[in-house]
């Protein structure tokens, strides 16, 4: 539901309301690099404090991205009533709050419930990680097509989608209450990083990992409608239907991968999905295809992009301080999203500046993964246990 509601929805709803993709790429950058910067501070506050509580609050503030919808049919009078404030006016001032608000839910949310994952047992960390970003990529991919489709036939009235994720957040709040470990020696933020010192070259190894991995995959998806468009592919596939797929490939081969990483080394899986991934982000950007070949392409393709997140996330789980979970959970999937949202604004830079070209763009970004494949090879000089 998290991940349903959240910041993917920004792509297409740009497209569906006929925004400037420019300013659009700013606002998701601005929004993501200072929300995910946050993420080891809640899952800090998530080892002191409970997972429960944060989680119900993130949950909560997600939803508002659920308003957007409605707000397309008032683009006028939101510039007559709002001020214009760096730069926005009155619409995109409401937009930008918004989804500050979704975005800030689901950097409270990650942090805690990854760690509460990668808890459940130290022998298949990977695969209760694997299992937890599997099932909250079953949401990510459906949420453009879900939020286009309400979009399309509610008449842009996408907040009655609140409505089940009000019934969800109640059950949650109910009936879900995961042990909690005692508030004895929970420590704060600037120990709780001290005690990564031990670690602190491999993590900053995975971090960059991430953020290239993150950073070339927030690219592809935000320039996806005006990439499927270049191709000449339906517009179902540029208006989430190709990001759906690459989503559903990520969430069908995530847990498997995890489950093979706990049996043949994390380090190893590592090194060969980043090798797969960046083979399958050109082979997407570069190849026009017929639409079934694109189709298989995107599967393929989502099973190699998507599983070097929760494979990055568990290994930097694996190699840190048990009670550390939390803020190693929220550095390698906040920060490492902060720097690589940055990406976001540099896709619309360079779609504007090349001629709205969104191949050329995303050929360019892709040349980042390069430098990933290298430095997951730096990460065999890590010792693993299973070896």
């Amino acid at each position: 539901m998290v991940d349903f509601m959240g910041l993917s929805v920004w792509p297409v709803y740009k497209t569906l309301a006929g925004l400037d993709v420019a300013k659009a790429g700013w606002i998701a950058t601005v929004i993501a690099m200072s929300g995910t910067a946050l993420q080891p501070l809640f899952g800090s506050i998530a080892d002191r404090f409970g997972t429960r509580r944060v989680i119900l609050l993130g949950t909560l503030l997600t939803s508002f991205s659920l308003l957007l919808g409605p707000l397309a049919d008032y683009q006028a009078k939101l510039n007559h009533l709002l001020p214009t404030l760096f730069g926005l006016d009155g619409f995109y001032l409401a937009v930008f709050f918004i989804l500050a608000a979704g975005r800030l839910g689901q950097d409270m949310f990650h942090p805690a419930g990854a760690g509460l994952a990668g808890n459940f047992s130290a022998r298949r960390g990977s695969t209760f990680l694997a299992l937890f970003i599997a099932v909250g990529s079953i949401g990510f991919g459906l949420s453009q097509i879900g939020f286009r489709t309400a979009y399309n036939n509610l008449n842009h009235h996408t907040e009655i989608l609140l409505i089940p994720a009000a019934i969800l957040w109640t059950f949650v709040w109910i009936w879900c209450r995961p042990a909690e470990a005692s508030s004895t020696g929970k420590i704060s933020v600037i120990a709780s990083l001290a005690a990564l010192r031990p670690v602190a070259g491999p993590i900053f190894a995975l971090f960059l990992i991430l953020a290239i991995s993150s950073g070339v995959m927030s690219g592809l998806f935000f320039l996806m409608p005006e990439f499927a468009h270049e191709k000449g592919y339906p517009a179902w596939l540029g208006q989430g239907g190709a990001f759906g797929l690459i989503i559903c490939g990520a969430t069908i081969f995530m847990v498997p991968m995890g489950h093979l990483a706990d049996h043949i080394g994390r380090r190893r899986m590592l090194a060969a999905m980043t090798i797969l991934s960046a083979v399958s982000y050109h082979a997407i950007v570069r190849l026009t295809l017929p639409v079934p070949a694109f189709i298989t392409l995107c599967i393929i393709g989502g099973a190699f992009l998507g599983t070097v997140n929760p494979l990055g996330v568990a290994f930097g789980q694996w190699i840190a301080p048990r009670e550390n979970v939390s803020i190693v959970s929220a550095i390698l999937m906040g920060w490492s999203w902060c720097l690589g949202g940055a990406v976001i604004s540099i896709a619309g830079e360079l779609y504007t500046r090349l001629g709205h070209n969104a191949a050329k763009a995303l050929m360019l970004l892709g040349s980042a993964n390069v430098l990933m494949v290298i430095l997951s090879f730096l990460l065999f000089k890590v010792t693993d246990r299973k070896n």
